[in-house]
């Protein structure tokens, strides 16, 4: 990616998700022109792949947001690995480009009034489904506890870096809380890169956190959830390495 044109097209894609009334299915063109760029260049094939599972979803005339989520989220793993190993002139706009995958990822089914919510609303739908932080992290709790009930072998890395992304989205909404962002990036990031030895740790650590949080906040409302994903979390991550 060391020509003019990738960089055009990059540029014309950070612009794309910058715009607040983008809709999924005005990337198609893009993801073209970004098959076209990558078809030739070393160890793209797993982003290649991704591009190609997201513009075929965004052909079907009623695109399912939670699965072009679930891939914008990968691919914005995958751009970050990238932007690690890019020269420097493309370094920060490759990691620009991350952020910005995320964040639309977020931002899909955030849109529509209450009674659309409500009609679009089933038993298996995601956080990104509810609009109240505190319905946002019971979920997440109920979910997590359940994944990691089952072992490592009941998760992929993919599926535990998707998770943790979904993490930071509820951190987010709390300023008391965002300062826990920092932790869960880099565990999102090391599953991400297969990187098993290093998020065993991360899960541990994690798991210091969460418990210590709990404990300089007994009256709150999740007191017993983060003792019990604390509690998950050191038991999960024994088996990893």
């Amino acid at each position: 990616m060391a020509q003019a044109y990738p960089q055009t097209i990059l540029h014309n894609t950070l612009q794309a998700l910058s715009k607040a009334d983008a809709q999924p299915s005005s990337g198609a063109d893009l993801i073209k022109d970004w098959q076209s760029t990558l078809k030739n260049t070393d160890g793209t094939e797993e982003v290649r792949q991704q591009l190609t599972d997201l513009y075929d979803e965004l052909l079907n005339p009623s695109p399912d947001n939670h699965r072009v989520k679930h891939l914008l989220t990968t691919l914005a793993g995958q751009t970050q690995l990238l932007a690690r190993e890019a020269e420097p002139s493309f370094s920060d706009d490759l990691t620009s480009l991350a952020d910005s995958l995320r964040s639309f990822a977020t931002d899909l089914n955030r849109v529509g009034d209450d009674s659309q919510l409500a009609e679009n609303q089933t038993d298996a739908g995601t956080i990104y489904d509810l609009y109240n932080p505190g319905d946002r992290a019971q979920k997440m709790f109920i979910d997590t506890l359940e994944t990691l009930a089952g072992g490592a072998v009941a998760a992929t890395p993919e599926q535990g870096a998707t998770m943790v992304e979904d993490w930071i989205t509820v951190v987010r909404a709390d300023v008391s809380t965002q300062w826990i962002e920092a932790p869960l990036a880099q565990l999102r990031d090391a599953l991400n890169t297969d990187d098993m030895r290093s998020a065993e740790r991360l899960l541990r650590e994690l798991a210091g956190t969460v418990q210590e949080y709990a404990n300089s906040n007994p009256d709150g409302p999740f007191g017993k959830d983060l003792t019990n994903l604390a509690t998950a979390l050191i038991s999960f991550s024994g088996p990893l390495s």
